[in-house]
């Protein structure tokens, strides 16, 4: 009786002293939350600064985007006096060797303003100081939706993006066709009522859709609208899917069923016929609206590309931009004053000075709703486009996605491939390209 009662009594012991160890461990979870909730609602941002502090930024942006800036920087050091910003220009791949050899040496910039591509070399190096501990809540949502993603990588932000852009969209002549569909099974629909042999020799002379055919920029765009991306969340290449084959038959009935595509388009043959007036709507990038803009030829229109009713998803093209990175082992005193160099120039007051002097796309959600985007036909298409993009994944592995892509494209294109042939193939080929790298 007396061995029973003993061990009950031990086990109940055992018991509460579990239970005490998983409160503990719950109270210091619950602090380390505590604390990190306190952090970010007082980011680095939101601290104040007693002393000079020089900030050195190296950036890459057009010269004429450089003298913009200049005149933001006047503005911002009016604003914190005790903040100097020295502001340094290099070419992009200066930048990235440059910052490189310089932090390798112990000095270098505070922040640059790059390309997305610096992340990836950045991060590996320690380079870039990881930013989602550093700033506050508040500056965290400044920014549209896949901004900060943009800049991310293996679970860190390491940048804040300025603007973005250089992807695809729907482009129409209006003088061919006075609306833009929806759906890509209205757009094809309208492309063969488009598609005609004019002077009645036998050959096409006007074509619905123009896009480069072969190009995996552009085919990527299709591959994302059936719900396809090149890599799974560890990085490991992933063409060989069911969205990968659609994308790839799509395309192909694009030429050999619809027929509302001419047999052979690159890049300078679409921006010829649209210019023509020979094609009502082209897939083209937002480097070549400003010509057909003012070609007396077109009467532009711009929309989102379409959605597919199969996937119920919009076609969705890569996006690319360039933001600011922190550089790593800076003191309290550094990172403040970058952080709030950061937040000035991705806030309202400078986002609204670079779209209105050089057009470009900002990151700060409160921009979009101001007459200067919703009033302007270009931006406010593109903005609708970049809604339903993704930034093209800041990895090396993704060359050998586009060495990938390139071949079985051009043999489906060719009539020489089944599409429904083409994933396995891009598959093995990603796969060979990784494992020589490695």
């Amino acid at each position: 009786m007396k061995q029973s009662i003993i061990i009950v009594l031990v086990f109940s012991l055992l018991l509460v002293g579990c239970s005490s160890n998983q409160e503990a461990e719950n109270k210091v979870a619950s602090t380390e939350q505590i604390q990190k909730s306190k952090q970010e609602a007082t980011g680095l941002d939101l601290k104040e600064i007693n002393k000079e502090v020089i900030i050195k930024l190296w950036e890459g942006v057009d010269p004429k985007v450089g003298k913009t800036l200049d005149q933001l920087i006047d503005k911002f050091q009016k604003r914190y006096p005790n903040i100097i910003v020295e502001r340094t220009h290099m070419e992009t791949e200066e930048l990235r060797q440059n910052t490189q050899t310089a932090f390798m040496g112990g000095g270098g910039p505070t922040l640059t303003l790059s390309s997305f591509d610096h992340i990836r070399p950045f991060s590996i190096m320690g380079i870039a100081q990881p930013l989602e501990d550093l700033m506050s809540k508040e500056m965290k949502s400044m920014y549209i939706e896949n901004a900060l993603p943009s800049m991310s990588l293996n679970g860190h932000i390491y940048g804040v993006p300025d603007t973005m852009g250089n992807h695809l969209t729907l482009l129409y002549n209006k003088k061919l066709v006075d609306k833009a569909p929806e759906t890509w099974e209205e757009l094809i629909s309208m492309a063969k009522g488009l598609t005609k042999d004019i002077d009645n020799d036998g050959e096409i002379d006007q074509y619905g859709l123009v896009y480069h055919l072969t190009d995996p920029s552009w085919w990527v765009a299709f591959h994302g609208g059936f719900g396809g991306w090149a890599f799974d969340e560890d990085n490991n290449p992933i063409l060989d899917t069911q969205a990968t084959k659609d994308a790839l038959q799509f395309v192909h009935d694009l030429k050999f069923e619809h027929k509302i595509v001419p047999e052979q388009v690159d890049s300078h043959l679409m921006d010829s016929l649209f210019k023509e007036g020979k094609a009502a709507y082209i897939i083209d990038g937002d480097w070549s609206y400003k010509s057909y803009d003012e070609d007396k030829d077109i009467d532009l229109g711009i929309a989102p590309l379409p959605i597919f009713q199969k996937s119920s998803k919009y076609a969705q093209p890569m996006i690319s931009g360039s933001g600011y990175i922190m550089i790593s082992e800076l003191s309290e005193s550094e990172q403040i004053a970058a952080l709030k160099f950061i937040k000035f120039m991705t806030g309202k007051e400078a986002q609204k000075v670079l779209v209105e002097k050089h057009k470009l796309l900002p990151t700060n959600k409160s921009i979009y709703n101001l007459p200067i985007i919703r009033e302007d036909q270009i931006l406010s298409g593109l903005a609708k486009q970049l809604r339903n993009s993704k930034a093209m994944p800041i990895i090396p592995e993704m060359k050998a996605v586009w060495d990938a892509i390139a071949p079985v494209l051009e043999s489906v294109m060719a009539g020489d491939l089944n599409p429904a042939k083409g994933a396995a193939q891009m598959q093995e080929i990603v796969e060979k390209k990784i494992s020589k790298t490695k």
